[in-house]
């Protein structure tokens, strides 16, 4: 059995004090800025449309394989599309302009470029079809230098090496 003490007045007197002046509840978390932060964005994203980084990632679904490896999507301004491409690929994409234009605006809706601008020369070496490309050509001399007769192991391996520094030289 269990019986049940009283407490004694100074107990009582103790936990009086200690409820009233007890300390205030622990804050909640702050929330999570993602959310806060696709609250606006994500009604800009609709009204202004993608911003280069999205197109970035689904350039290749929008010129193509050949293209994408080509040029790259530079800024957007002014409702132009701003494209920079490795030399004659500015023509081929120039000429199909009508084509990119169009599923631009099926990935990003009405508030895609209307127009494009391309400009010759180099583009980012960090967008995703270049990295395919050389994941490509790591494999390639993956599969080289299994030669068996010397003179044709020296051949690529000489092949490899040029490679690597053209590689090198691009900033790959």
């Amino acid at each position: 059995m269990t019986s049940f003490r009283r407490p004694t007045p100074l107990e009582t007197l103790a936990a009086r004090y200690l409820n009233e002046r007890r300390g205030k509840a622990a804050y909640r978390g702050a929330p999570p800025a993602g959310q806060a932060a696709a609250k606006i964005l994500r009604p800009l994203s609709l009204k202004f449309g993608p911003g280069t980084d999205r197109l970035a990632e689904h350039w290749s679904e929008i010129v193509g394989d050949r293209l994408a490896g080509w040029s790259a999507p530079e800024a957007i301004r002014g409702g132009t599309l701003y494209i920079i491409a490795k030399g004659p690929a500015g023509a081929l994409i120039e000429a199909d302009a009508p084509r990119i234009l169009e599923r631009l605006k099926t990935l990003s809706g009405p508030s895609a470029p209307g127009r494009l601008r391309v400009k010759q020369g180099n583009p980012s070496t960090t967008g995703p079809g270049s990295q395919r490309n050389v994941s490509r050509e790591v494999k390639k001399d993956m599969s080289e230098g299994v030669e068996i007769d010397p003179d044709a192991r020296l051949s690529s391996a000489l092949k490899r090496f040029e490679r690597a520094n053209e590689r090198r030289e691009r900033g790959e």
